[in-house]
């Protein structure tokens, strides 16, 4: 008990990165709020009081509840292990934000044209996600027992790549005037190891975006005078009212699709530990699981139909000297921001490209810590992992792309006065080979961390020269693809015949040569 109240004294309630830390894991799910808060009021037609006074309340809850959660939990840590420099792992709302919205929400209206109804399935298939993410707790360990953390870890990059660094970069880079001038700020500060004193690097740089935005005329005072419209005080309370059979068996047609972005959000937790664990702070990942399980669910609860997760970007923070308080620090602002009606005026004063700096320099210190902690022999693993996860970055643009297209469409048939729903238009895969997108694009886009995963795995284990382990990851892939987690856009038996079957063979192949005799290393994976 002295130790443990000895380290608790040391381990500080503020450190020198705090508000670096606070700014970047805040910003991460901020520009989420914003475009979910623009397609529930613009697309789904859900009315604005409801969208203000309900959701972005629930969602302020959902976050601050997780957010100080992890802070406790890295308190805990910090005196179990005597470590006054434990770094909270980030948290905030699910990376499958943008696909959740699109996959369940949009499609729901459009057949529904309802948006409470909208509403009510979203947080249903919250409630469906959770009860996934909580089973899925007590047996994860045994699935990850023997993959090794070198394909966790490339996996871990190859995401950072896609979603931190090439779409924020994609999404800044629309206004270069602010993007470029606040990223190499921020990047000769801690690259080139310059230190300011009383001001933090993200201030000074943030600063100096939203200063040109508001001097070129980008930000405009009318939109931020406006904002103060939305001013009040929002208490987040529970929606048993939204609990409706009708609204239950429509979530459960979407259960296939919660499974599988509850497996990719169970990968980015596990691939948070795992970065963790890199820098000798090690998180239970059962443990993560259970929270964001049951903060999600507590969501769903208060009418929040988007989950919560951990995020990556752990060694970024580790690097900006943050501690275990910054993500309380974050969630207090979620809260503030969200209960408030401030979330308004906060993205009416500071310009989006502006933070997604913060995004770009976790993603780059993400990769530069796999490439410390692997063996240089792993290098080609951490390449094909590093590759994969970006088909589903494109390959989401790309049916962005095909939807601006027919909306734009669709509105010039209704301005011509001509009937014609021009959603209902399908392209398919022979008229986007024509156009120069393969159709492996597709299937590598669906699943695309759990493929990475298991390519890197194969990879490393050829390596080794574990040919019974190789052909053991081949059958795990075939089965992932016959019930539709990877290669398939619906979780169904079957789902993608010959990727099981092209796997399958791999196995019997590996298998074989496994018999044969050539020298094989003992497997003795440690994760």
């Amino acid at each position: 008990m002295e130790t443990d109240d000895k380290s608790s004294s040391i381990i500080p309630w503020f450190k020198s990165g705090d508000f670096d830390a606070t700014i970047g894991v805040f910003f991460d799910g901020f520009t989420k709020i914003l475009v979910g808060v623009s397609v529930m009021v613009g697309v789904m037609k859900i009315p604005s009081n409801i969208v203000c006074g309900k959701i972005v309340s629930a969602i302020g809850l959902t976050a601050f509840l997780l957010l100080t959660f992890s802070t406790f939990y890295a308190r805990y840590l910090g005196r179990k292990t005597n470590n006054p420099n434990v770094t909270a792992l980030p948290a905030g709302l699910s990376g499958t934000f943008f696909v959740w919205i699109s996959a369940i929400l949009l499609p729901v209206y459009f057949s529904s044209l309802d948006p409470i109804f909208t509403w009510k399935v979203g947080v249903f298939a919250n409630l469906l996600y959770s009860i996934f993410i909580f089973l899925s707790s007590f047996v994860i360990k045994y699935i990850l027992k023997y993959v090794p953390s070198q394909a966790l870890l490339g996996s871990l990059v190859g995401g950072s790549i896609a979603w931190l660094l090439i779409s924020s970069l994609g999404e800044g880079y629309a206004k270069p005037i602010i993007m470029i001038p606040t990223l190499f700020t921020v990047l000769t500060f801690y690259f080139g190891r310059i230190k300011i004193k009383k001001l933090s690097p993200v201030f000074v740089a943030v600063g100096i975006g939203t200063l040109i935005a508001w001097t070129t005329g980008v930000m405009q005072f009318d939109a931020l005078k406006n904002s103060f419209d939305n001013i009040g005080l929002y208490i987040p309370l529970p929606q048993f009212q939204l609990f409706s059979v009708e609204a239950f068996r429509t979530a459960l047609r979407y259960f296939p699709l919660i499974i599988s972005f509850a497996f990719t959000d169970i990968v980015a937790t596990v691939q948070s530990t795992e970065q963790a664990a890199a820098s000798n702070q090690k998180y239970d990942r059962r443990i993560c699981l259970l929270s964001q399980s049951t903060v999600s669910f507590v969501g769903a609860l208060f009418g929040n139909p988007f989950p919560v997760t951990y995020y990556w970007g752990h060694p970024a923070w580790v690097k900006a000297k943050a501690g275990a308080s910054y993500t309380m620090f974050t969630g207090i602002t979620y809260l503030f921001l969200c209960v408030s009606g401030l979330v308004a005026v906060a993205t009416s004063s500071i310009p989006i490209a502006a933070t997604l700096v913060l995004l770009v320099f976790a993603a780059i210190t993400t990769g530069v810590q796999a490439l410390e902690v692997v063996e240089k022999k792993y290098y080609p693993a951490i390449i094909i992992a590093i590759a994969i996860p970006i088909f589903e970055l494109i390959y989401d643009k790309i049916n962005s792309a095909l939807g601006a297209a027919k909306s734009a469409f669709d509105t010039a048939l209704t301005a011509a006065g001509i009937d014609f729903a021009a959603d209902k238009v399908v392209v398919s895969a022979t008229d986007m080979a024509s156009s120069g997108i393969p159709g492996g694009f597709e299937s590598l886009s669906h699943g695309s961390m759990l493929i990475a995963i298991l390519y890197a795995c194969i990879l490393i284990f050829i390596i080794d020269r574990k040919w019974s382990a190789i052909s053991i990851t081949f059958l795990a892939a075939s089965c992932c693809a016959f019930i539709g987690i990877i290669h398939s856009s619906e979780i169904k038996l079957y789902a993608a015949p010959q990727y099981v079957w092209l796997y399958f063979s791999g196995a019997a192949v590996f298998f074989i040569i496994s018999l044969i005799g050539i020298k094989e290393k003992n497997y003795n994976p440690k994760i």
